[in-house]
C-alpha cells in the first residue's frame, strides 16, 4: 500500500472517530432531556398527589393514618388512593378497565360475570375475609340485638318484622353460569333465618316470591328491579295486612315515562365502567321510568293517616320503588325511615334514639337488611330495653 493511500485511509478512520463521537454526544443529549421530561412529569405529579392528599386529609381524616389497623386492613391505602387525584388517573383508570375486560374479560376483584351480561358482586359469592373469624361470636351478637329490638318492641305494643333480602346469586341463580356461591353463605343465611324462628320472630321470606318473580334483579346491579320490588312488597303486605287491621283508604297513583332509558347498574361502577364506550363493557340495563305516589286531596287541612308501619332497611328499600309499593300494597303511606348502605341495622340503630317521638299509631316495625349485612356486627351493640317515655310521644 503506498503512503498516500496508507495516509487516506487513517484519515477516513479518525472522521468516522469523530462522526461516532458526535452521534454519541447528540445521544446523551436527548437522553438528559428525556430524563429531565420524565423526572419533571414525576415530580409535577408527586407535587400534585400531595396537594391533593393534604387538600382531603382537612375535609376527610377517616381513616387516620396514625392508625396501625387501618394500615394493617388496607384501608389507610385506599384511603390515600381515593385522596390522591391527578388530572389523568380517572381516565387512566377507566382505560385500563375497559381494555382489561374487552382482553381478558376481567372485572376487578369485586365483581364476576356469570352467563354474559350478568354481573355477581363477588362478596355475594363468598364471604370476605373479615366476615369469616369470629363468625359465631357476630352471630350471636346479631341474634342478642335482635331479641333486645323484639322484646322492647313487643313491650309498647309494636311488632317486629324481618324481612332478609336474598343475595342476588342465590335469586338469580340460572344467571351464574359456572359462578357457584360458597356453602359458608348458605350456612349463615339458614343461621340466621333459624334464630329468628326459635326466638318467635316474626320474618317474612322474600326468597320464594323472588325467586318466581325472576329476573328479580338488574343484570349490572346488586338490587332487585321493579319486579323484584313488587314481588317483595307483596309478601310483605300480606303478612302485615291482619296487624294493621287491612287494607287502608289511600289511594296511590302509578305513571311511567315515555320509552325505556338505560340505567348504569352499581356493579359496572364497581368494576370501573360506567363511562367507558359501549362495547367495552357489559351491555347496560334499560327500565322504564315510574312513578307511584299517594293521592291527597292537596288542602291546607289535607289529614295524612298516621303511620302505622315504620320500614327501616337498607338500600334496597329506597330502589325500584319498594316503599312506595308497599303502601299501595297496604293502602296506606309508609313511613320509611332506610339509608343506603344500611349494613346489619344501621337504619333502625339511627332511628332508635327518637323512640320517644314515634306516633302511638304505630303498629309494626319492618327491619328489611340484605343478606350481605349479615356479614357485618350490629350497629347498636345495645338497644335500650326499657320503656321510652310514652308521655312524651307524638300522637
Amino acid at each position: 500500500m503506498s503512503e498516500v493511500a496508507h495516509r487516506h485511509e487513517s484519515g477516513s478512520d479518525g472522521e468516522r472517530e469523530q462522526e461516532a463521537s458526535r452521534a454519541r454526544a447528540v445521544l446523551r443529549q436527548g437522553h438528559r432531556a428525556m430524563s429531565a421530561c420524565v423526572a419533571a412529569l414525576l415530580l409535577a405529579g408527586f407535587a400534585l398527589a400531595l396537594t391533593s392528599l393534604a387538600k382531603h386529609a382537612k375535609t376527610d381524616s377517616t381513616p387516620t393514618l396514625e392508625d396501625a389497623a387501618a394500615w394493617r386492613s388496607g384501608d389507610a391505602i385506599r384511603a390515600v388512593d381515593r385522596a390522591i387525584d391527578v388530572p389523568y388517573a380517572a381516565a387512566l383508570r377507566r382505560a385500563s378497565a375497559a381494555v382489561r375486560y374487552r382482553l381478558l374479560g376481567d372485572l376487578g376483584p369485586q365483581v364476576s360475570e356469570g352467563c354474559p351480561g350478568w354481573l355477581f358482586y363477588t362478596n355475594g359469592l363468598r364471604p370476605p375475609p373479615q366476615a369469616l373469624a369470629p363468625a359465631e361470636a357476630k352471630l350471636q351478637a346479631q341474634i342478642a340485638t335482635m331479641r333486645r329490638y323484639a322484646d322492647a318492641l313487643k313491650r309498647q305494643g309494636v311488632m317486629l318484622v324481618v324481612a332478609t333480602v336474598p343475595d342476588k346469586a342465590r335469586v338469580e341463580t340460572e344467571a351464574l353460569c359456572g359462578l357457584h356461591q360458597d356453602a359458608r353463605m348458605t350456612s349463615r343465611w339458614n343461621a340466621w333465618r333459624d334464630a329468628l324462628a326459635s326466638e318467635g320472630v316474626a320474618q317474612v321470606d322474600l326468597l320464594g316470591p323472588l325467586t318466581a318473580a325472576r329476573p328479580a334483579f338488574y343484570r349490572t346491579d346488586v338490587h332487585w328491579n321493579a319486579r323484584g320490588a313488587q314481588a317483595a312488597a307483596d309478601a310483605l303486605a300480606a303478612a302485615l295486612l291482619p296487624r294493621v287491621g287491612g287494607r287502608g283508604p289511600t289511594r296511590f297513583t302509578t305513571t311511567q315515562d315515555a320509552g325505556v332509558r338505560p340505567r348504569v347498574g352499581d356493579l359496572l361502577q364497581l368494576a370501573g365502567l360506567a363511562n367507558v364506550p359501549d362495547g367495552w363493557r357489559p351491555a347496560m340495563d334499560v327500565e322504564v321510568a315510574e312513578t307511584i305516589r299517594a293521592e291527597r286531596a292537596g288542602g291546607l287541612l289535607d289529614d295524612t293517616p298516621p303511620a302505622q308501619v315504620l320500614l327501616a332497611g337498607s338500600s334496597f328499600s329506597r330502589r325500584s320503588g319498594f316503599a312506595d309499593r308497599l303502601g299501595r300494597a297496604l293502602g296506606q303511606e309508609v313511613w320509611n325511615v332506610s339509608l343506603d348502605d344500611g349494613r346489619f341495622d344501621r337504619a333502625l340503630a339511627a332511628i332508635w334514639a327518637q323512640r320517644a317521638t314515634w306516633p302511638r299509631s304505630l303498629r309494626v316495625v319492618v327491619w328489611e337488611m340484605s343478606e350481605d349485612g349479615l356479614s357485618e356486627a350490629p350497629v347498636s351493640a345495645a338497644a335500650p330495653t326499657g320503656k321510652a317515655g310514652d308521655s312524651s310521644r307524638r300522637d
